[in-house]
């Protein structure tokens, strides 16, 4: 058995306690390892041929005077000689970025180093990350490995923003709306203004400790194991850290009901003071956080638009019930199903609004390429299909926005595609592949975005030795009225208003 076989799902993305791991012994992890010279030092090598993880180890079996860049540059590089080997053999396909440099990964986060006798063990809290710092650290390699995750999980479109900078939608029109009790915050541009890139910050409020962001979609809000650099803590952090000159730590609550899952874009609070990360917690336990999310839909025809309107205009609570154990994608019921043996949870949400006062959905079915109703179906799914719509079977894509009752897994996925109406981009519910190009990367996006967010804002409170954040009188109230996709349904709204 290889060091790659012994661990079920190679860590966390903060540490690897909670790892399954296979109890071996020490011998048995370096079986059939590949051994190399690199600066008078053996260096033994497992994993690359195990390409469904893409985790490799590596550790200084002779010798000791050698860096640990050295040592993952060189796995990086016989990860490439076996591309290529299997380019000329079996015609495999792999993109250039594929295999990053060592410096790369170490930036990434991609690194770990763990101590390889409690690793044997299954004693996984002795795995620590590796930085750029430690490219030419030359460490006691006796008892020591290293863990790569030479293909690890990329985020492009975390540098496609500013961090550092407000939303243009904040200096434009109504398009993003900050609202503090009856006041309308001045917008501070002492920083700059959003040139070449757009800025994610909504709001700051450096009393309190805590930021309002505009999350991009296709990112996660924290960390993952091979990826400690694309992500919004970390990107965030970052430029905070530059502007202020000094070490913050900021926090994303990793509540469902408190976070974004990583296809998901828009508003997201998050705490630079411990003391607002323990009053968020507070209204999330009282369930006083409101959160409307916005989605762009698949619509067959027009009944699935009347069913929609009869919920809007009743203000009916749409209920579904989910089985959590369930494999993806999960099944949402409209009635509980008898079945005794599940827990079955259940999920509830609001129609809101649906599309604005003069234009409902628009036609995506069209055979002819030059019309209006195919471009913005080509500009949603791509150009891999001619006649993409069709190929999902669907006519008409409509703007919906809904109030989330409940926080449950894939609620808001599950639960209007149960309705007949998945969301543009949502795979795995029937939504298809929405598919972005920029700086010669590709990723998929999902129309759906958390539009509003609104919570009492807190108000310091000294009581004996204790200072914490309470509730105050005045409500907060953040507002996004646009999403990647507005400026599609703009553009095919002025289309058909000038015939």
């Amino acid at each position: 058995m290889t060091m790659a076989a012994a661990s079920q799902n190679g860590g966390s993305a903060h540490s690897s306690a909670n790892e399954d791991y296979v109890v071996i012994s020490k011998e048995d992890l370096w079986k059939d390892a590949l051994e190399m010279e690199i600066g008078g030092a053996t260096v033994q090598l497992v994993g690359l041929d195990d390409q469904s993880t893409h985790t490799a180890y590596a550790r200084v079996s002779k010798g000791s005077d050698v860096s640990i860049g050295t040592v993952v540059e060189a796995m990086v590089d016989e990860g490439w000689r076996r591309v290529v080997k299997g380019i000329m053999e079996k015609k495999e396909h792999i993109q250039v970025d594929g295999y990053p440099s060592a410096s790369l990964l170490l930036r990434l986060g991609s690194v770990w180093l763990l101590n390889e006798t409690a690793w044997a063990q299954g004693k996984g809290s002795h795995a620590h990350r590796l930085t750029s710092k430690d490219e030419k650290r030359v460490p006691e390699w006796e008892d020591m490995t290293l863990r790569v995750y030479y293909v690890p999980d990329r985020f492009f479109v975390a540098d496609t923003v500013d961090w550092s900078k407000p939303c243009r939608g904040l200096l434009i029109g109504p398009t993003t709306i900050v609202q503090i009790g009856d006041e309308t915050p001045h917008v501070s541009v002492t920083e700059g203004l959003p040139d070449v890139k757009d800025g994610v910050i909504v709001y700051e409020d450096e009393e309190h400790g805590f930021a309002i962001l505009n999350k991009p979609g296709a990112m996660p809000d924290h960390a993952t194991i091979s990826n400690h650099a694309e992500d919004v803590v970390s990107c965030y952090q970052h430029a905070l850290e530059e502007r202020k000159g000094k070490k913050i730590h900021v926090v994303v609550q990793q509540r469902r009901d408190g976070s974004l899952d990583t296809s998901t874009s828009g508003l997201l609070a998050v705490a630079t003071k411990g003391a607002f990360t323990n009053y968020l917690n507070k209204l999330l336990n009282k369930h006083q956080i409101t959160r409307h999310f916005k989605a762009l839909i698949c619509v067959k025809g027009s009944e699935s638009i009347k069913q929609l309107e009869r919920f809007q205009s009743a203000g009916t609570i749409v209920t579904h019930y989910l089985d959590p154990k369930s494999p993806n994608p999960k099944r949402f019921y409209r009635h509980k199903p008898k079945d005794s043996k599940k827990e079955w949870q259940e999920c509830k949400l609001r129609i809101v609004k649906i599309g604005d006062d003069n234009f409902r959905a628009a036609c995506v079915r069209s055979v002819y390429k030059d019309s209006v109703d195919s471009s913005l179906a080509h500009r949603l799914w791509g150009p891999d299909s001619d006649t993409p719509a069709e190929d999902l079977g669907i006519q008409y894509v409509m703007d919906v926005e809904v109030e989330l009752l409940t926080s449950r897994p894939h609620q808001i996925h599950g639960q209007l595609a149960a309705m007949g109406c998945p969301i543009v981009g949502d795979v795995q519910y029937g939504g298809g592949k929405c598919e972005f190009h920029s700086q010669k990367h590709v990723w998929n996006r999902l129309a759906l975005q958390c539009c509003e967010l609104s919570f009492k804002e807190p108000q310091w409170k000294d009581e004996e030795s204790k200072r914490e954040l309470v509730e105050s009188e005045r409500k907060c109230l953040f507002r996004l009225n646009e999403a990647w996709w507005s400026e599609y349904l703009a553009q095919y709204e002025l289309f058909h208003q000038s015939y």
